[in-house]
């Protein structure tokens, strides 16, 4: 995965982009549903199709899909070409208001789904997907850096996007006849009733109709009409995938997990799980960790890789390396901590110990500064912050500057902001920047002993 927004749940409160990568869809379509947020997904290459409710709408490069809160879909590439796709997800009453923000109503998200209000869905020109490609790119931008006014920004891009979008619509659904606003909203609110009810073995159909104060009839035939699922089928397929996703992150017993998903008989579940996802629950959850234990060992070779390049100097092979790590979905922590920062303690201790001299550690910090460099634009999506600001610098009459650049490097790998000066700095520049920065620590490099008074 490699180029999505996400705004997690904390994040949404804050109307924060925080991440972006880009998808690579292989044949399986696993269907996801947010309730909150707004879909814009961009197919950059390949083709396949987008399961939208049960209908499937064939894709290719140059298409956009536009999907809102609360409908379940996928995406899925033919077996002969991979389906690539960038992603952004936000929260419309974080970014809109007024009738912009009013789900349902003509003007929402600037009438995108006006044609059809279960999905968007666009052709487009080879320029206007550069357009909303290069939107996306200042999205991004923007929201990584947080620079003044940032939020203006975002939100003039996303208006743009959407608008642009809209021009291009036509026809979302094919085969789909024509549905008003208020048809829809019934279907919406029963999907978002299970997705937050799934978990109560007492939930039918019946009861969520007095929920939402319609018939039975009335509510299982429209939702049919828009899904082309019985409702039943529909409330087992979100209870089994809530299944499948415990059984792959905690250690809960299949009947533990059973009844977290709402359901009673423990050999029905164990048939329907097996149906469903073409193995048991106990085989499943056992290729599951097995997987997940080759993925780990496959990465901590990487991580071992980084280290060992980098004490030896080899700037391009650890940049291909923390590249190939983030692929493979390796946090950053790690990286930083396990591969690149390790590999620079390592070639410290030989320093001590008069195993290396200066030019090998000085290699070596720029191998680390390489893949700190590819590291630096998901260091501030994943939250990490600078421990600190340090401003640096050689004193004035003195032009030797290895010293410093092999500090402020290590600087850097430990977390620290670093505002680099130069050489021949006077003292006067020194405390403007501190001052002007909000730097805590001043650092000051000297070789000349002319120049230690200064």
């Amino acid at each position: 995965m490699k180029d999505l927004f996400v705004i997690t749940k904390a994040d949404r409160l804050k109307g924060k982009i925080v991440r972006e990568q880009t998808d690579a869809i292989d044949n399986d379509c696993e269907e996801c549903t947010n309730l909150e947020l707004v879909e814009v997904c961009l197919i950059l290459g390949g083709a396949g199709s987008c399961t939208v409710l049960g209908q499937e709408i064939p894709c290719k490069c140059g298409d956009v899909f536009i999907i809102p809160p609360g409908v379940r879909h996928g995406y899925n590439s033919n077996t002969d070409s991979l389906l690539t796709v960038r992603k952004l997800w936000f929260c419309v009453d974080d970014w809109f208001d007024g009738e912009i923000a009013e789900y349902g109503g003509k003007r929402y998200c600037y009438g995108v789904f006006s044609d059809s209000p279960i999905v968007a869905y666009a052709m487009l020109t080879a320029r206007a997907q550069n357009e909303i490609n290069a939107m996306l790119n200042v999205i991004r931008k923007e929201a990584s850096e947080e620079k003044s006014e940032w939020r203006d920004v975002v939100k003039s891009q996303l208006s743009l996007l959407l608008i642009t979008v809209s021009r291009y619509v036509g026809g979302a659904i094919k085969n789909t006849a024509n549905v008003v606003s208020k048809e829809w909203g019934i279907v919406y609110a029963l999907m978002r009733e299970v997705e937050e009810q799934y978990n109560d073995c007492d939930l039918t159909l019946e009861n969520i109709a007095q929920t939402l104060y319609v018939s039975k009839s009335h509510l299982s035939k429209q939702f049919k009409k828009f899904t082309g699922q019985n409702f039943s089928d529909y409330l087992k397929s979100v209870r089994f995938d809530c299944a499948k996703t415990l059984f792959e992150q905690t250690n809960l017993t299949a009947q533990e997990i059973m009844q977290k998903c709402g359901m009673r008989d423990l050999a029905s579940f164990y048939h329907g799980f097996a149906q469903r996802f073409g193995a048991t629950p106990t085989k499943y959850r056992q290729e599951t960790k097995k997987n997940k234990n080759n993925g780990e060992e496959k990465l901590m070779n990487i991580i071992n890789e980084i280290s060992e390049n980098l004490q030896k100097g080899k700037s391009k092979i650890v940049k291909e390396l923390v590249q190939q790590a983030i692929d493979e979905g390796a946090s950053v922590e790690k990286i930083l901590n396990e591969g690149l920062l390790l590999g620079m303690s390592i070639i410290g201790e030989k320093f001590k110990n008069n195993e290396v001299y200066v030019p090998e550690v000085l290699v070596s910090a720029r191998a680390m500064n390489a893949g700190i460099q590819i590291l630096k634009p998901y260091m501030s999506e994943s939250g990490i912050e600078a421990t600190g600001k340090v401003c640096i610098g050689t004193v004035q009459g003195d032009l030797h500057d290895i010293g410093k650049n092999l500090v402020k490097l290590m600087m850097e790998g430990k977390g620290l902001e670093v505002i680099d000066l130069g050489t021949d700095v006077a003292p006067e520049t020194f405390v403007k920047t501190a001052i002007e920065e909000n730097c805590q620590v001043i650092c000051c490099s000297a070789l000349l002993t002319t120049t230690m008074s200064v």
